[in-house]
């Protein structure tokens, strides 16, 4: 990865963030202060309807610092350095399930050694891309997430029976856009096949000799 490829991903990184507290954390702020007008309103009026509105804001309040939590994790999962490769994929799925509740999902991971950087958080910032891409826009109700760790190559397989999309969107859609790039970055692979019966994105990265010697030529 040089150093253009390194600025392309950071850059790609801050608007991902920056799209994400706006359309989480700077909404409910306004959402809080309008509760706190109200509170300030009801306080001269109606004392018992102003001690609702303090309850519903504490709550408020609490989801905000969870999505901080999210944010300030997306932006290096600590977790990967503290506990470790398998309490990652557990906390996404809560993440994905708190998302949208009814999901099945799947997770069939190989180990990465979580202190081998770039390549565990890559990966894990890729599936984690992927699968928040499929509950905001697929109207999907399975998810399987395929790791395999064949030594000089990481493969990995995102699935879902969503409604697809065309491939058009490929590359003018912000999440699939910083997949690609991440995975271009790493010398990688990408092939997407998705129709209305869902989609299958395929990704292989070489790593040790396979970057080396890199012959990948397909991501089957």
């Amino acid at each position: 990865m040089n150093k253009k490829d390194i600025l392309r991903l950071q850059e790609m990184e801050r608007k991902r963030i920056a799209e994400e507290l706006h359309d989480t954390t700077v909404q409910d702020m306004v959402y809080l202060s309008q509760q706190l007008e109200l509170i300030l309103l009801y306080l001269e009026q109606d004392v018992t309807q102003a001690r609702l509105e303090v309850i519903t804001a504490r709550h408020q309040i609490k989801n905000i610092i969870g999505d901080m939590r999210d944010a300030i994790y997306d932006l290096r999962p600590l977790i990967l350095d503290e506990i470790g490769w398998n309490a990652a994929w557990e906390r996404l799925k809560k993440k994905l399930l708190k998302m949208q509740a009814q999901l099945k999902i799947s997770f069939d991971i190989d180990s990465i050694d979580p202190f081998d950087g770039l390549i565990a958080i890559s990966v894990y910032r890729i599936v984690c891309e992927g699968c928040q891409n499929i509950v905001k826009h697929s109207n999907a109700k399975i998810i399987k997430v395929i790791i395999r760790n064949l030594g000089n190559y990481i493969k990995i397989k995102i699935c879902d029976d969503g409604i697809g999309f065309s491939q058009k969107v490929t590359t003018s859609h912000f999440g699939l856009h910083f997949m690609y790039e991440r995975v271009v970055a790493l010398s990688g692979k990408m092939k997407i096949d998705s129709n209305t019966s869902g989609t299958i994105i395929q990704i292989k990265i070489p790593v040790g000799e396979g970057k080396k010697n890199d012959s990948c030529n397909d991501c089957g």
